[in-house]
């Protein structure tokens, strides 16, 4: 059954690599299609020349005529707009892994989880004990249980297809899509006490997350500068109800309501403003961008995920004409989920609504080109990859380790 398991994840796995393939070819087909057409016709050459040319507010870098956001890191959504009339497709593919248990800042192993952290559950045992005249008689006892099943790793992959359009040039509407896939291994330590490994299992869920809807605001803009706000509302599209097959201290494999790290939608309505700051003279580029989240009411199942603050800022230098390499650093807060889900139990430390959120910052570097120098028009294809510099978490839960995220841009 643990076989089986695996080999489910690794087919998953490879379909949504395919999903994402599937994605870039039907990129580069559009790219080249547009590219062509561009060939095709001087006149609107000349017409978009002459617009960046006369135009400098609304410059290419800043969601004027060209392309927007030529010069954000692959990670960042939301620091761009596009002018009246114009529309922009981005598709982002996210992969993160997350590996090691901390406690606040620390590392901790697995078997101090499994011998010493408790699980919130107790034990009841009767056993027989010799009493007044050596006769034996019942005695109950209760003990605390550890937890005994413990996360090894986790890998999630998130694709996102934002959509945007400019109504005016101080106004676009938003629209965001997300496909995501998760999946967890952890070590189950065999009975009630001990530091015995039983064996490890894993589980998968996947499915369509919480999709986005908004708009953005141009509040500034000069010929180096660019301050908008975006404000959106989280739509509760993923599903809550996620099972997964785990290995039991006991030894059984059981069918339970998967972690809430596990599920693929919040169930709830959250409220997402960002302001972004971007600037760019000569070949620096610059930004710097805020992002909060927060749910409005608690969901079905009874609870919501603890309110979320982020702020990141980069920087970028362009070598030659339309590649541009970042740097970028990130700082987050998140508090733990309030409320819980009744059937979300168990010895497992991702079971508890109170092991979740914590403080991170994380360090990126990236690579954009824009497809216009190369005669590819009004395209962008972006990679960023990068890590934890410092984590403090509500623990025991699982540290972040690596991240990665494509992007390709195109405007229509």
């Amino acid at each position: 059954m643990r076989a089986s398991s695996r080999a489910i994840a690794e087919s998953r796995l490879f379909s949504c690599w395919r999903r994402s393939l599937l994605g870039a070819a039907l990129f580069i087909a559009a790219s080249s299609a547009q590219a062509m057409e561009h060939s095709a016709s001087d006149a609107d050459s000349a017409r978009a020349d002459m617009s960046v040319t006369t135009d400098q507010s609304l410059s290419s870098d800043h969601g004027g005529p060209g392309m927007p956001g030529a010069h954000i890191p692959a990670g960042v959504t939301g620091a761009y707009m596009v002018p009246a009339g114009e529309g922009m497709a981005n598709f982002t593919p996210n992969f993160m892994h997350m590996s090691g248990n901390y406690i606040g800042s620390s590392q901790v192993s697995p078997a101090v989880i499994a011998s010493s952290i408790f699980s919130g559950q107790w034990m009841k045992m009767t056993m027989k004990m010799p009493g007044m005249g050596g006769m034996m008689m019942p005695m109950t006892m209760i003990k605390p249980v550890m937890l005994r099943i413990i996360p090894s790793s986790m890998d999630m992959q998130m694709y996102m297809l934002n959509t945007m359009y400019g109504l005016t040039d101080n106004l676009n509407l938003m629209f965001m899509a997300n496909y995501a896939e998760k999946s967890m291994t952890m070590t189950t330590f065999a009975g009630m006490s001990g530091l015995g490994i039983l064996g490890q299992s894993s589980g998968t869920t996947y499915g369509f997350s919480d999709a986005m809807v908004g708009g953005s605001y141009r509040i500034y803009q000069d010929a180096i500068n660019h301050l908008q706000f975006n404000l959106m509302l989280s739509l509760p599209i993923g599903n809550q109800q996620r099972s997964i097959q785990m290995l039991s201290p006991m030894g059984s494999y059981m069918t339970m309501r998967a972690p809430y790290a596990m599920q693929i939608g919040t169930g709830t309505v959250d409220l997402v403003p960002t302001v972004a700051y971007t600037g760019i003279l000569g070949s620096w580029s610059w930004g710097a961008l805020y992002r909060g989240r927060f749910p409005l009411d608690y969901n079905s199942e009874g609870y919501q995920f603890g309110a979320m603050n982020e702020l990141t800022a980069w920087g970028g230098y362009s070598f030659f004409k339309g590649v541009t390499a970042t740097a970028r650093i990130a700082a987050s807060t998140q508090d733990h989920i309030h409320g819980a889900d009744a059937l979300i139990t168990g010895l497992a430390p991702p079971a508890n609504p109170l092991y979740y959120g914590g403080k991170h910052l994380d360090m990126f570097g990236g690579l954009e080109v824009a497809g216009h120098p190369w005669g590819l028009g009004h395209t962008v294809v972006g990679v960023e990859a990068g890590g934890p510099l410092y984590q403090d978490v509500n623990g025991p839960q699982l540290g972040r380790g690596w991240q990665l995220s494509l992007t390709g841009r195109i405007m229509f």
